[in-house]
Order: structure tokens, then sequence, then C-alpha cells
């Protein structure tokens, strides 16, 4: 019941597709960059042991972490590269360590069976080698300790697309890098310490919520404290430009770039949460918000009559769309999209001209995002205040069809002593306090601090109903845990988000409920 997995989201680009998993080939692909990887946090722990530190390369690895999943969607030649560039980050940390040891008269210890690159080495090679290494891992792990590793990947995945998200506000977490690299290298070992692992998914996960606070705090000293707006849905005659992903900075770059020519902007996907910051709400050319949901990317993309920017260390959807207006700041470009150099958005805004744009335009109704502290505050302080029988936090994000009829019983089988904060559904009642953040994690963590300050995590009172579920859940739900919650009941993940086995595992490891009926679910926490 997901609101974006395949059986469930009705218009998602899954079903578009037709694709709902992850092919063979991305796998293989991913399995020998990771062991790529651990090799390099291997010799970048073992220099930093003599005060030698690569910060360049540490951030490289960081990254590759998180934009894994990107790898889709780029070509044969662009992949080489990467495997290429990441190859020689490992030769020569290599080098400089066994040179190291040698100047400083020390034992070296250097690891065996390292991977072989040449300018010879073929995708297919790759993949192949891909296969193997899967197949050799998972003959010497028994089934849990392979639903283990795979929880492990994921809240890995999670602390590095927080940590780069980080870097953009030219911060860093030196502690939770090192962690990383840590966690990576214990996969160096012959023999995979199930203690270890336990014990850096633990750790990664407090890391990461820690991450979240330290975002939150670099988005308002940039943009503003967070307020209750309405955003605009509707579009008005004129060439425009579509801004999709979550990266606020690239955002405001645009913005800055267009602020004296007449071109209007509109956000995509995560980036409506950028309307409930001051900074964003006072540039004259941000008209409002475009698309249908996170994740439609291809019907969004489709139907928008401008150029579109990708915004910086967002995986997108774009293998199947049609290419020519799209254009992105990563470092790399996919095969049909125009990489922006150097914050130059000339080309940008020279395909916007040339678009059609919007010859008409549409009304529609406004949606609201952000919140009000006060009223947050207020409302706690009546729920603390009543001898309130259970407090739900739900959401977050859209919802599908099915979900939304979920919490349309939910809320009519709940007591009418029982409150909840919805990030998600709205059903207008006076015991439930709404949000929309959209899928802004460091926003909505800052909430739930405000909450846990009048009602203890660890209360049987309170029960945690998540819908949305993407490559930060498993590393929110493991913290949660960790600081006591109780009642943690998780909607369906899409299988491109993870291993349905691995779900089934997670939800039994961790003591999590599926989100089934809405009657049976309330009962279960009496």
């Amino acid at each position: 019941m997901f609101y974006n997995s395949s059986n469930s989201y009705e218009y998602n680009d899954c079903v578009s597709r037709g694709a709902c998993s992850v092919s063979p080939a991305v796998s293989s692909m991913q399995e020998v960059m990771l062991i790529l990887l651990r090799q390099i946090s291997y010799y970048l722990l073992k220099l930093k042991e003599f005060g030698i530190t690569k910060e360049d390369i540490i951030r490289s690895v960081i990254s590759e972490i998180a934009l894994m999943d990107a790898a889709k969607d780029f070509s044969e030649s662009q992949i080489l590269n990467i495997f290429s560039g990441q190859y020689k980050n490992l030769t020569e940390l290599r080098k400089e360590y066994l040179q190291t040891c040698k100047l400083r008269n020390e034992q070296c210890h250097d690891l065996r069976n390292l991977l072989k690159f040449s300018s010879k080495t073929s995708l297919s090679s790759i993949l192949k080698r891909g296969d193997k290494e899967f197949l050799n891992k998972y003959k010497k792990l028994n089934q849990n300790q392979k639903y283990n590793t795979e929880i492990l990947a994921a809240v890995v995945k999670s602390v590095c697309v927080n940590l780069i998200c980080l870097y953009e506000y030219e911060c860093s977490c030196e502690y939770a890098s090192d962690t990383v690299l840590e966690a990576l290298n214990i996969f160096n070992s012959f023999r995979t310490d199930r203690d270890a692992i336990k014990k850096y998914t633990e750790t990664l996960s407090k890391i990461d919520a820690e991450l979240l606070k330290l975002l939150k705090n670099a988005q308002t000293e940039a943009y503003g404290k967070i307020e209750e707006s309405d955003v605009s849905t509707s579009t008005i005659p004129n060439k425009a430009i579509l801004v999709s992903g979550s990266n606020l900075r690239d955002l405001k770059k645009v913005l800055e770039y267009v602020k004296d020519i007449d071109i209007d902007i509109y956000t995509n996907g995560n980036l409506l949460v950028a309307h409930a910051f001051p900074y964003f709400k006072s540039c004259k050319n941000l008209k409002g918000h475009f698309g249908t949901g996170v994740f439609n990317t291809i019907l969004d993309f489709a139907t928008f009559p401008g150029a579109i920017l990708l915004t910086k260390n967002e995986a997108q959807n774009i293998e199947y769309l049609y290419r020519g207006r799209l254009f992105t700041t990563d470092d790399i470009a996919p095969k049909g999209v125009v990489k922006i150099i150097n914050d130059d958005f000339s080309p940008l805004i020279e395909s916007a001209i040339q678009a059609k744009g919007f010859a008409k335009g549409q009304q529609r109704e406004p949606v609201k995002v952000g919140f009000s502290e006060s009223k947050l505050n207020n409302f706690l302080e009546k729920v603390i205040s009543s001898d309130f029988e259970k407090f739900f936090i739900i959401g977050h994000s859209d919802l599908s069809i099915s979900m939304n009829d979920y919490f349309k019983k939910f809320f009519k089988t709940i007591s009418d002593n029982s409150y909840a904060l919805s990030f998600s559904y709205n059903p207008h009642k006076d015991n439930v306090f709404y949000i929309n953040l959209g899928n802004d994690y460091p926003q909505l963590y800052g909430v739930l601090q405000k909450i846990f300050e009048k009602i203890p995590i660890n209360s049987d009172k309170l029960a945690f109903f998540l819908t949305k579920c993407d490559v930060n859940s498993f590393s929110n739900i493991i913290n949660l845990k960790g600081e006591g919650a109780k009642n943690i009941f998780l909607s369906d993940c899409p299988p491109t988000v993870i291993n349905p086995s691995v779900l089934n595992a997670f939800n039994r490891l961790y003591d999590i409920f599926s989100i089934n009926e809405p009657e049976g679910d309330i009962n279960h926490l009496n």
C-alpha cells in the first residue's frame, strides 16, 4: 500500500516504464563499485593512521555511494570513466601507503585480491565480475547475515546522501565520513563480523539523525525559518523553466541568474518545500509548483512546455524520456542531457526561450506547505493537557488512492480522544494537525523533535505510521527504535528501493508492523 510502489500508485514512473525492479546489469555494476570503494576505504583508513587525510577522495567515495542508482542513466563510456577514476584512486592510495610504511619503517598490511582495471576493461567484463562477486559473497553468508548486510548498505547510502547534501552548504562531518569508511572496510575481511555489522548499522543510523539536524540548521541559516505558505499550482502564459529534484542551492542559483530576465521558474518534485522558506518566497520569478507527484518524472517532464533543469545529486528516472531540453548541474550528465558548466545557465535560458512555453496557462487550487510554529505549539499543548488515548504520527509525502482510502477509514476508526500529526493525509479534523513538508527530511525531523519534547518517544501512547519508503527509511526507523519508539507501522516498499525479502526480514528484526487494514492496525496497539 506504499504510495509509489508498483501495486498501488496508479501513475508513477515504475508503472509507466513497465519496469519495477533493479535490473541485473545495474546490480552487477553496483556490486563491483562497492568492492572498489571498500578497498579504497581500507587504504584511506590506513593512511589516516599515519596522519594523512585525503579529503577529496573521501568525498568522491561518499558521492559515489549516494548516487550509485544514477548509473542506469549513464552511457557505457561514462560508466567506464567512473570505474577508471576510482581505480586510479585505489592504485595511488595503495602506492602511497606502501611508500609511507617503508619511509617510517612500519610493517605494511596490504589487501589481497585487489580489483584490476585497465584501458581494455569492458563493461561486459565488469558485469561478469559483478555477477561472480555477488554469488561469492552470498555463498559465505547465512540468511540473516545477508539481510543484515543489505540493511547496513541501505543505512550507509542514507548517510552518504545526507553528507553530500551537507557538502552543498560548505559543511562537513568528519566523524560521519570516517564511520562510513569503517563500515565499508569490514567487508574487506575474509569473514564478515555479524556484531560489527550490527554495531555500524546502529551507529550510522544515529549519525544520520545528527546530519539531518545539521542540514535543518544550514537550511534555516541560508533561506530563513520555515513558514506556512500557500503555493500556486497554476501556470501563466510565458516562457518557463522547470527545476526538478531537491537541491535548494541549485534553485537559488537559477533564480539569481534569471532575476532580470522575463522567464518564469516552477519547482518540481521535492523542491515543493522551497516555497515555505522566506528567501524563495521573495523571488519574483518563482511562480509556483508544477507536477503531479514526486515520482512522476515522465508525466511531468513530458507535459512541461519549457526547459528542464535536473538539480545536482539526484537520481532521476530519465532513461525513457525524450531528450533535448534537459539540463543538469551534476558532474556527469546522462546521455542526451546538457551539462551546466560553472553555473552558466545561458544554455538553459536559451532552450526556454526557444520552447513554446505556456500559451494560455491553467488555474488550479493552491497547496499549503510549511507550518506555523505557534500553531504547532498550541496543538501540542492541547494534546498534553488532555488525557489523550493515542498520538499518531503519519506520513510523509503524497499518498496513492488506496492509501488515501486507508486513512479515510483510519480517522473514522480512531477514538475522539486520540490525536494525530499528519505529514500526508489531511482529514480536516480538530484532533489532527496537518503539515506538508514535501519530502524534506531535515525539516520533518525538526518537527519530530518538538513533539518528543512534549511526548516522550518511548511512550506507549505514541505510534508511527510511515507511508513513504525510500533510501532514508531504514536508517530513520532504526534510529527511532534505538531512541525507544515502540509502535512503528511501515507501508510497502517498491522493489526498486529494497528487495521484498529484505524488507520482510527488516520488519522482523526490528519489530516493525506492516500497514494492512485500519481497524486491525489500531486494535494491534491496544
